[in-house]
Order: structure tokens, then sequence, then C-alpha cells
């Protein structure tokens, strides 16, 4: 597998760490950044007064949005190439603002330079995202591997596989000692794991999982993906065996008193997949059944061959087979090696038959890679440390997610005045929690200085827009988002005009600890997701919302006391009078979502960083391994020990 360059970025970067200082110095002096991730949330849209379109935009940035349609400005945002509107900006403003005839963009005036040159920094700082394939082809997945995969899930297994068992035999040439062991971190459902334990990677799979009924489904696709024992169900007659009935007349009609009992028997090598009814049910079904004096045996169903299963018939016998090992464990940190000892390390029994089939046979000798397939928050910090805490690992291929659910190990982030950012529960919970296995992890961004102060710091609102994946939005799809946005925000301005919501208050100073208070925080009420019906009118999204919030423990009956007896009439009268800020909330959150790819990339190269800064990785670095259309967060962090 070719090693990629450092980090994916733009050519104009030569030198990854004057990009990390570009970045960082960027996303800590710019302003307008600052309060695009972080310093201003969604709800707080239309409880501002002046609203936060009018607080956050330059007046001239707002007169330009007018004369343009919101996918319009989209397009500038996304898609338009910047450096030539840039340059003819800079031009106009050098020749004293008087455009020619062949100067304008989209039928009206050149966008406002500084304008500009905010989505042109935007653009260089952001990480690259497009998918090169190491190898040639498209990746496939049999169909029994593939049972329970969406297409979105396929197309990520389907290419990291193939990436990590690559990426195993780099390791195993660069190291000169083969990889034994793959862990997977969060294994869910081990859609990965399988794949990678099954032809043709046949690798040894340890999946670590917290959640039981995860292990518990992921073993059920495991006997489908002929990696476990298969469960055959025999029949037996209990009054036959006993003695005491000897002599009683045996008849057929014994088989509807007859017990059930389990045996596991070896999968046949040549058994066929089961169809797609039998992937649903998950069940054995037989047929054949006959009845002798003494037993009713049953032999199991098996499908008729097809072309499929040819490439499983035909699998060679003697080719090493991959394993599936389960370890139901909530991972607090990255220290595996007592978790895996009894998984990798032979019982004295198998040490025993391998030190006298070869007496150079190593008990203690194995060699891990850990990899994780989106680990949410803080899971994905523990599997970079892995790398570093543990001798038996020796490579790690991490893909995160779920920015939101990471914490913070710095403190609160402060904001200079004016401060456009109210006070809300969950951000000041995260901010003073000063977590030690949270955001950032290297030094480098804990010491870097800044004109407010020390260390990079991200609160859980430019976290959470983080996730965001703006490229991949279409015209109908971002209305529809727009359109929801703009309801929930109408909802809180209801809530809070009726007393159900307290209006958040506003700090007098500095955002720092000191103006940090949580009984001042007030409640956001959350909604969380509704039925597609609630969204074809605000009517329908507020009846809706109203009766999940009616339901909560801890404010239902304030709820319901305060949106008591509201009409329909003055719903509608709510959405005449600001349907016209819908527009203004749809340029907010557009620029929001366009910002926060630098609060991914600095999540990222936070990652990347740690690694570096340990003497024991002696190589590391950061691509994309699937294609952002199909699945956004598809950066992978890659470390190599020495």
């Amino acid at each position: 597998m070719p090693r990629p360059q450092t980090l994916p970025l733009a050519e104009e970067w030569t030198d990854p760490d004057a990009y990390v200082d570009a970045l960082l110095s960027f996303a800590t002096s710019s302003d307008l950044f600052r309060h695009l991730c972080g310093g201003v949330h969604i709800l707080d849209f239309l409880t501002r007064e002046p609203d936060l379109y009018t607080s956050l935009l330059p007046e001239h940035w707002r007169a330009y949005f007018d004369h343009h349609d919101v996918q319009d400005l989209l397009d500038l945002f996304l898609r338009e190439d910047i450096p030539p509107l840039l340059d003819q900006s800079r031009r106009l403003a050098a020749d004293g603002g008087k455009p020619d005839a062949q100067q304008g963009w989209r039928g009206a005036a050149l966008p406002p330079t500084d304008l500009l040159e905010y989505i042109h920094q935007i653009r260089r700082l952001s990480l690259g995202r497009d998918f090169r394939p190491p190898q040639p082809g498209k990746p496939t997945i049999p169909k029994h591997i593939a049972v329970g995969m969406n297409v979105k899930k396929y197309h990520e297994v389907a290419h990291f596989s193939r990436y990590v068992d690559s990426l195993c035999s780099t390791v195993d040439e660069q190291r000169g000692d083969k990889i034994t062991h793959v862990v997977d971190f969060g294994s869910g459902q081990s859609y990965l794991g399988r794949t990678l334990a099954s032809d043709p990677y046949n690798r040894h799979i340890i999946a670590i999982e917290r959640k039981h009924q995860f292990i518990n489904g992921a073993k059920d696709l495991d006997i489908f993906a002929r990696l476990k024992e298969k469960k055959v169900i025999r029949l037996y007659n209990k009054k036959a065996t006993c003695k005491d009935c000897e002599g009683i007349e045996k008849s057929p009609a014994l088989t509807q008193n007859a017990s059930l009992r389990e045996s596991k028997v070896p999968q046949e090598d040549n058994a066929e997949p089961r169809g797609d009814d039998e992937d649903v049910a998950m069940i054995n079904i037989f047929r054949d059944i006959s009845l002798a004096p003494n037993e009713i045996s049953s032999t199991p169903h098996r499908n008729k061959p097809n072309k499929k299963s040819a490439a499983i018939k035909n699998q060679d016998p003697d080719k090493p087979r991959g394993t599936m090992d389960y370890i139901e464990h909530e991972i607090k940190d990255g220290y595996l090696e007592p978790i895996i000892k009894d998984v990798i390390e032979p019982s004295p029994i198998e040490l025993k038959i391998s030190t006298e089939q070869d007496n150079n046979a190593q008990s203690k000798d194995a060699r891990v890679m850990v990899i994780s397939l989106h680990s949410c928050g803080n899971l994905l910090h523990h599997g970079v440390r892995s790398l570093v805490l543990n001798p038996s690992v020796k490579a790690i291929a991490m893909i995160g997610c779920c920015y939101n659910l990471m914490t913070e190990r710095l403190g609160p982030a402060t904001y200079k005045i004016p401060i456009l950012r109210t006070m809300h529960p969950r951000l000041t919970q995260d901010a003073i929690a000063y977590d030690p296995h949270g955001f950032p992890m290297s030094k480098r961004l804990e010491d870097f200085e800044h004109d407010s102060g020390r260390g990079v710091k991200l609160n859980i609102t430019a976290r959470s827009m983080s996730v965001q994946a703006p490229y991949n939005w279409g015209r109908e799809d971002s209305e529809n988002f727009f359109t929801r946005h703009f309801y929930r925000c109408l909802l809180q301005k209801l809530l809070v005009e009726r007393g159900v919501v307290a209006k958040p208050a506003i700090p007098k100073d500095l955002y720092g600890a000191d103006s940090l208070d949580s009984s001042e925080a007030g409640n956001p009420l959350i909604v969380g997701s509704l039925r597609k019906s609630a969204f074809t009118s605000f009517s329908a999204y507020a009846h809706a919302a109203v009766a999940k919030l009616s339901r909560d423990p801890h404010n239902g009956e304030k709820v319901k006391a305060g949106m008591a007896g509201i009409t329909e009439e003055e719903l509608d009268d709510y959405v005449a009078k600001y349907w016209h800020t819908k527009k203004y909330l749809s340029i907010v959150w557009s620029l929001m979502a366009y910002s926060s790819a630098l609060v991914e990339a600095m999540i990222v190269v936070d990652r990347w960083q740690f690694l570096r800064e340990h003497n024991s990785v002696k190589d590391c670095w950061v691509e994309a391994v699937f294609e952002y259309s199909e699945s956004p967060r598809n950066l992978a962090v890659i470390g190599i020990k020495n």
C-alpha cells in the first residue's frame, strides 16, 4: 500500500506544520469563525433582540444576501471557484469601486471582498476529503456476510476492510513480523470484523463492545457468515427413552408432546447460504421428518445449489480461516492488555500442543492492530492512545464520528465582547468538566497561545456542527431541513413568550468560568426526532412537539399548562409574522455548517499530532478511506509503532 501524504491538504501546503499553525491561528483569531462555530446556537435565533442574523453578520453582507436566493448562496459557499472572484473584487476595490459591465455574479454585484476572503480561508484550511482507492476495482462483500448492512454501511465496510487488510500487510513488511490479531473498538454488530474474518481476508478479530444485545446479534450473524457453528434442533420422544414407558405403543401422535433440545454440529463445508427470508427470520427450517420406534430425527434444510455460492464451496480447505472473539466491556481508557490477554494468549493445553509441534513456539508474541469504524466521542481517543499504552498494539486505523459526544479537557472557551452566546445547561456542564480524556489530546493544541488565552477549546455547539455534511446537500433536502430548523426556532419563540421556557441569560463579561452559572441557563427542552408528517406545517409540528414534550417527566406539566388553549389562528399568525426570517436562518445555518469543516480538521489534526508527539510511533498520517458522498466522516487516523 503506497504511503499517502501526511495530511490531505490543498496543494499550497507543502509543510504540515505550517498548515497546523495557520489552522489554529485562524480558528482562534477570527471572531466571525468563533461565533459561527460555538458562539451562537440556532435555538436563540428568534429569542434575541436584535435577532442573531442582525447581531452576527456585517450589514454589507446582509445587504448583499438580499439580492440572492439561498440556493445561490449555497453555491457560493460550497461550489463556486472563489480565487477568480476574489481577484476581481480586489481589483475593483483598487480601482475605486467602479465595476465594468463584465464584473458581477449571477446578475448582481460581486460578493463583498471580506466575504470572499472568509470563504477562501475556510476552503484552504479544510482537510481534503477526496477518496483515491489504493487498489483498482470496486470491493464487494458476499451476500451471506453483508446481511443487515444498508447501502452506507456496505460501502464503508467494503472499502475499509480492504484498506485494513492492506495496511496489515504494510505493517508486516515494515516491522518484519506479522499482525496476529485485529481488535475492533466499539464493534457494534461487527459488520467490519465479520468481513475481515471471512474470506479473502481471514483475519483473527477481537470485537470489544459494551452492549450485550449487540454481541448476541453479532453472534447470530456470524452463523450466516460461516464463522460459527450453527445450531440444529433435534426432536426426540421422551417416552421412548423412559423405562417405565416400555411397551407402550408408539404412534405418530407422540410428536405432539415431544420435547426439544439443541445441539451444536459443525458447519458443513458445502452448505449453502440461506435466502433473504431466512436471513431475516434467523431460524432453522426442517424437512423430511421420519418417525422411528425409539426416536424422532430431523434433517437440516438446505437451499438448492446456486452459482453465487460456488466461490464459497470451492474455498481452499487448507487455507487458514479467520475467527471472531467477543469481549463485553465498557472501554474507559486505552489500556487493553488485561482485557484481551485471555483471547490472544493460548491456554496451557493449547500451548503444550503447540510446543510439541514447534519447539520455537511463543506464547506471548501477540501483535495487534486496533481499528474502529465510527467510534463515538472519546472512544476514538482511547483507541488512539492504545498505540502508545500497550506493548502488543503495533498499529491503529481509527475513524471517528459523533464529535458532540467528546468531552472538554481545558475548560470553557472565552469570547470577545460583544457576546452573542447565551447560556444553556449542556454548554455549561461540559465546559467545566475538565475531563482528562477529552479534547484536545495533543500538547501542541493544549499549549497553543492566542489572543484569548492558551489552548484550543471547542464547546459542544461547535463539535455538534462539525458532523454536518454541507457538500452532500441537495436543493430539496436542504430546503427540508431549513424548514425543520425554522419550525424549531419558531416553537422556541412561542415557548419563551408563553412562559414555558425562561429566556436564557446573557453573560455580562468574557465567556469564562466565572460567568458560567447553570442556575441561570434555563432548560431548552429537547424535542428530538418526530415523524415525517409532523413537518407538513408549523401547526402539525407544534402539536406533535408539544405532545412529546408534555410526556417529559420533569417539564411535562409546565408544557401542558403553558401551551393550553393555543389556537390554530395563533400558530398561523406566528408563521406569517416570522416567515421572512426563514431565509436569514438558512443563511446563518449554512455559514455555520460550512465553517465547521475547520472544527473537524482541528479534531482530526489533534489526534494525528498526539501520535507525532510519542517516540514509540514510527509513522502516522490521515487519509480518506471511502467516499464523502456515501459517508462524510471518511478520514482515518493511521499510526504504526517502531
